[in-house]
């Protein structure tokens, strides 16, 4: 009867997630304590937790979140942003489509949880010199992050373990899913012009005073940018490489990290609160429930009826594709990840599924978590920043309600671009 106590706790952890009734982290990693203390995955010892929790996913994340943090604090964001707004010359039609396009380009690079934090203040600066709430605004740069996270390795959670599980690369991410990112982002664009951002377009006078700062004073330190940009730019470089020169992206990240700590004259304790520790142990709960779901058969049973349609590839992947894009809307995307990933290692060596099946879920996963508030990462703190900033409680209907259009439509364009790709 292990396997029904392990799927008790699993779907007791998703309902308390789901709820919001309490912390998803604290919920998780309490959920992964409990299936260890329970005994159900035989002669385990803590010596054996490599095993269990894959630390090439957390190395990653935390090295990027402390780059990302010793950038953070020489004002190239602010930086980044006056100049936006000059770009766009007080047309606000034109300054939302740029910043949408903007948070989708860093969240390729950075994760989207971290631009999504770097971008709200910016966001918020701009929403009260308008007059008007920042909902749409976050809103919409969430499910830019999203989109944009899709297009490379270290862009959204959910890659990040794709990645480990298959060993593709970071080249691999930008030539499989790279172009259904630009088209997904293009119909979330037109979109977003046409149907949210046409009662904004009067407005542009409001925008003086923003384009009036100069953006040299937002930075802080000269010799601290150009330090934590070089240490940027070889991570990414590196990323390129790994293949290349035979060093894993994660052991890459860390080196940058400690490289701007040093270089900085940072230490952990001063970007501490630059590392989403609630992100880092709600992986490592939900590592240990996907071990388990694995070491009781449960994933075994799901591989098997999936394994079922092996004989028509296409039917396969597309089904695959939108249970996929489902849970990760409503249970969350890495999540939902997590619990596919042993059954697609089971179907491939199994069922001899071929490897671009691992696509199937990156894209689905990515494009799926924009559907509801638990769907990623990014929409909790996205909804928590207009929470905190304008005191407006936002539903899970009201979420709904604005990211559900795009969400279907960038899905419809996601399954006929694995039609084409996968089909010949």
């Amino acid at each position: 009867m292990q396997w029904l106590f392990v799927l008790v706790v699993f779907i007791s952890a998703y309902y308390l997630i789901i709820s919001g009734k309490f912390n998803r982290s604290t919920v998780a990693f309490a959920a992964g304590i409990l299936i260890l203390l329970s005994k159900v995955i035989p002669d385990f010892d803590m010596k054996e937790l490599g095993y269990l929790i894959d630390f090439n996913t957390i190395s990653i994340l935390i090295g990027m979140m402390i780059v990302v943090g010793t950038l953070r604090t020489t004002g190239f964001f602010e930086f980044v942003a006056v100049h936006v707004v000059r770009f766009s010359k007080g047309n606000v039609r034109a300054l939302l489509i740029f910043f949408v396009v903007t948070i989708a380009l860093f969240s390729a690079f950075l994760d989207n949880v971290t631009t999504i934090l770097l971008f709200a203040p910016i966001i918020f600066l701009v929403a009260d010199a308008l007059e008007v709430s920042p909902r749409t605004f976050i809103l919409a740069g969430v499910l830019a992050a999203n989109i944009g996270g899709m297009a490379t390795l270290i862009g959204d959670p959910p890659n990040i373990l794709v990645g480990s599980a298959s060993g593709f690369g970071f080249m691999d991410f930008m030539r499989i899913d790279g172009p259904i990112t630009l088209f997904a982002l293009i119909i979330a664009l037109i979109y977003l012009d046409r149907r949210v951002f046409k009662d904004y377009r009067e407005m542009g006078g409001k925008l003086q005073r923003i384009a009036n700062m100069d953006p040299k004073k937002a930075i802080i330190s000269k010799s601290a940018l150009y330090k934590s940009l070089a240490v940027f730019f070889a991570i990414i470089v590196g990323f390129l490489l790994h293949g290349l020169i035979g060093v894993e992206p994660s052991l890459i990240a860390l080196a940058g990290a400690a490289a701007a700590m040093i270089l900085n004259g940072k230490s952990f304790s001063h970007l501490s609160e630059d590392i989403e520790w609630d992100t880092i142990f709600f992986f490592m709960g939900l590592f240990v429930l996907a071990f388990a779901l694995k070491e009781v058969g449960i994933t075994s049973v799901i591989s098997d009826l999936l394994g079922s349609l092996s004989g028509n590839k296409i039917v396969l992947f597309l089904t695959l594709y939108w249970l996929s894009a489902i849970m990760s809307g409503f249970i969350g995307a890495v999540p939902a990840v997590t619990f596919m990933i042993p059954v697609i290692q089971e179907m491939t060596t199994k069922f001899g599924v071929p490897a671009d099946i691992w696509w199937v879920i990156s894209i689905s996963a990515c494009l799926g978590g924009s559907f509801s508030i638990a769907g990623s990462a990014a929409n909790m703190v996205g909804v928590g920043l207009i929470e905190k900033h304008s005191k407006e409680r936002l539903t899970y209907g009201d979420f709904l309600r604005f990211s559900m259009p795009i969400t279907l439509i960038t899905l419809v364009a996601g399954t006929l671009y694995i039609l084409v790709r996968f089909s010949i």
